[in-house]
C-alpha cells in the first residue's frame, strides 16, 4: 500500500484527490497539507471563469493543451454534475486593437445592446459557452467527492521535504514529522519553496498578482455572466449576488494589490457600460499570487519520489481535473 503527501489544498490539490477517488486507487494513507492563513491559497482567490476564450486546435501546442483541458471539464460538468459549477455566456469584446480581436473571435458583431447589458456605444463582441465557478463551493464539492479516500487533513505548512532510505521525510512548521511513499508538491506559487530535489527545474517560475474587487449584496438580474472589454472583466454571480470586477496582473511576490489599477479598470467599465455599479469603495479587494511559467505553460515534474505539477496561472479551473489525470498516469500508482 502506498502512503502519498498532497501538498496545497487548492485546485490542484483537491483535483488530484477527485481524480485518485475517481481512479479507484488504493492508499494506506493520504496526507493533504494545507494551510490558508500561512500561505494564502490562490484558487479561493479567482473570479475562476473556465471559458475557450477563441481557442481552437492546430495553432499552437499550449491552445491545444487549453482546448483539451476545456473538452475535459466540459465532461466532467456534463457526467458529474458539481456543485458550484454554473453555465454561463462569456462575452469578450473590445473598443480598440480590433484587428487581433476579430482574428481570434470571427463570429463576432458590432453591437450597442445584449441580452444582459448596454453600452454607450457599439462595441465588438462575440459570446461563447462557459462556466462560471463558485470556488468555495467547487472545492468543498471536490473534497466531499473524495470521502472515500483515507484521507488525513493537516491544517499546517511543510517546511522540508527529503528523501530518505524508508521513502520521503515530510516536516512542518507545527512539529509534525512523517515518512511518505510520495510527495506530490501542489501548492501553486509557492512549489518554488520546496524545490530542492527538483535540481532548480522551477527556477525560472514566476509569482504573478491578480487583485480584483468583489461588491456583495448587488442584483444585476437572475442571470450570472462574465464580460471582457479590452482585458477588464466583470463578472456577475446570480446565486449569491456577488459582482467582480478586474483584474490586475503584476509580476511580485507580495499581496498589496495595485489600488490605482484597479481603480481604471472600475473607471473603464463604468464609463462604457449603461449600468451603475456599485460605489468603488464598497469593494473588497482580493489578492491571489499565480504561477507563471515559461510561456505559460503548465508543468509536471519528478525528481525521485518527488512531483510537482503547476503552472496553471489562469487556467488552474480549467487545467485542474485534466491535469490531476495526466500526473496520475505518469506517477503509475498502483494498490
Amino acid at each position: 500500500m502506498t502512503r502519498l503527501a498532497i501538498i496545497g489544498a487548492g485546485i490542484a490539490g483537491r483535483s488530484l484527490l477527485y481524480a485518485l477517488a475517481k481512479g479507484n486507487k488504493k492508499f494506506s494513507e493520504i496526507t493533504l497539507f494545507d494551510s490558508d492563513s500561512f500561505a494564502h491559497t490562490c484558487s479561493l482567490r479567482s473570479t475562476a471563469i473556465v471559458a475557450p476564450r477563441g481557442l481552437s486546435l492546430g495553432h499552437s501546442d499550449l491552445g491545444d493543451l487549453l482546448v483539451g483541458a476545456f473538452q475535459t471539464f466540459s465532461s466532467h460538468i456534463e457526467n458529474d454534475r458539481p456543485a458550484g459549477v454554473f453555465p454561463i455566456t462569456q462575452y469578450t469584446g473590445g473598443l480598440s486593437k480590433l484587428d487581433d480581436l476579430k482574428k481570434r473571435y470571427p463570429n463576432g458583431e458590432f453591437a450597442k445592446d445584449f441580452s444582459l447589458f448596454s453600452f454607450r456605444s457599439d462595441v465588438y463582441m462575440a459570446c461563447e459557452n462557459a462556466y462560471l465557478i463558485d470556488p468555495e463551493i467547487y472545492l468543498e464539492w471536490l473534497l466531499n467527492q473524495s470521502s472515500t479516500l483515507p484521507l488525513i487533513q493537516k491544517n499546517d505548512f511543510v517546511l522540508s521535504v527529503d528523501e530518505i532510505s524508508e521513502g520521503v521525510e515530510v516536516k512542518t512548521q507545527n512539529g509534525y514529522t512523517h515518512v511518505f511513499d510520495a510527495v506530490i508538491f501542489a501548492g501553486g506559487s509557492v512549489n518554488r519553496f520546496w524545490n530542492k530535489q527538483s535540481n532548480d527545474q522551477l527556477s525560472n517560475i514566476k509569482p504573478v498578482q491578480g487583485s480584483y474587487l468583489e461588491f456583495r449584496n448587488v442584483n444585476l438580474g437572475h442571470h450570472s455572466y462574465s464580460l471582457t472589454l479590452d482585458g477588464d472583466n466583470l463578472v456577475y454571480h446570480a446565486h449569491s449576488h456577488k459582482l467582480l470586477i478586474g483584474s490586475t496582473s503584476l509580476v511580485t511576490h507580495y499581496e498589496l494589490p495595485e489600488m490605482n489599477s484597479l481603480l481604471e479598470i472600475y473607471k473603464r467599465l463604468q464609463s462604457s457600460l449603461e449600468l451603475k455599479l456599485p460605489d468603488f469603495s464598497a469593494a473588497e479587494v482580493k489578492v491571489g499570487i499565480r504561477e507563471k511559467a515559461p510561456k505559460r505553460s503548465p508543468y509536471i515534474k519528478n525528481h525521485g519520489k518527488c512531483w510537482w505539477i503547476g503552472g496553471y496561472y489562469k487556467n488552474g479551473y480549467s487545467l485542474g481535473y485534466d491535469w490531476a489525470k495526466k500526473i496520475i498516469g505518469k506517477m503509475e500508482i498502483h494498490a
